[in-house]
């Protein structure tokens, strides 16, 4: 298997699965690439747009699918996203394109996504703490995510409280596409970099059927299984990075 079919294949298992839990195509496919000797400014080029289209179709099966109990946004959840963890994206881009080739990202990723995993284990740590202190660890997950492109596994703690799967999944699905699409549109012009170009007609037919392949799944899984994958994935990748 070549590199572009091997990368074609990541793109369809972790389109799978952030169709399931809302989160995957960055939290994996960063540290993955970086295996392949990628540079993070190439990793934004690639991974962005995948994440965007895949949390875009899965927001629109979300709004044409009925289900049990009516979707909706926290309003208090809308209000820091937007007011602290959106803007705090720029400043991580800012630091990503001036310390970017002083910055040894196999270890920073790695270091970031084992945090990240040990505190979505240990959610008492996020919502045990005060409005102030959310608002301090959401503007640290904005930075980090600009500069790593590793926040979303901590972004999601703050959006996936409720105990129904629906809403849980809606939550993380909403806000992750939200993050990336502001994160995609500063990167394409503080870096002057073009819309990536993929072979469309590989790649449609894999985010298709990697985004029907996961929503058909959710239905019938645990999502803290898939979580837990997802979890295991990213410790194995981060540690290949670290040795």
């Amino acid at each position: 298997m070549d590199e572009i079919n091997y990368i074609y294949f990541i793109f369809f298992f972790l389109i799978i699965l952030q169709s399931i839990v809302g989160v995957g195509i960055l939290v994996i496919g960063t540290p993955s690439l970086l295996l392949l000797e990628y540079s993070i400014i190439e990793i934004l080029s690639i991974l962005l747009p995948v994440s965007i289209l895949t949390s875009l179709l899965n927001l629109l099966i979300f709004n044409f699918i009925k289900t049990e109990n009516k979707l909706n946004i926290d309003s208090e959840y809308k209000k820091l996203f937007y007011y602290f963890c959106i803007p705090s994206i720029f400043i991580g881009l800012i630091f990503l394109k001036s310390f970017n080739n002083y910055i040894n990202f196999d270890y920073l990723v790695s270091a970031i996504i084992l945090i990240s995993i040990f505190l979505t284990n240990n959610k008492k740590y996020i919502y045990g703490v005060k409005k102030k202190s959310k608002i301090f660890i959401l503007i640290i997950t904005g930075i980090i995510h600009g500069l790593t492109n590793s926040g979303g596994s901590l972004m999601s703690l703050f959006f996936s409280s409720y105990q129904k799967k629906d809403q849980s999944r809606y939550n993380i699905t909403y806000f992750y596409f939200y993050l990336v699409i502001f994160q995609y549109c500063a990167f394409i012009i503080m870096f002057n970099k073009k819309i990536y170009n993929f072979e469309l007609i590989f790649f449609i037919p894999i985010l298709l059927t990697g985004v029907t392949i996961g929503n058909f799944l959710s239905k019938y899984i645990n999502i803290e299984k898939f979580k837990l994958l997802i979890a295991s994935l990213s410790i194995i990748v981060c540690f290949a990075l670290l040795l």
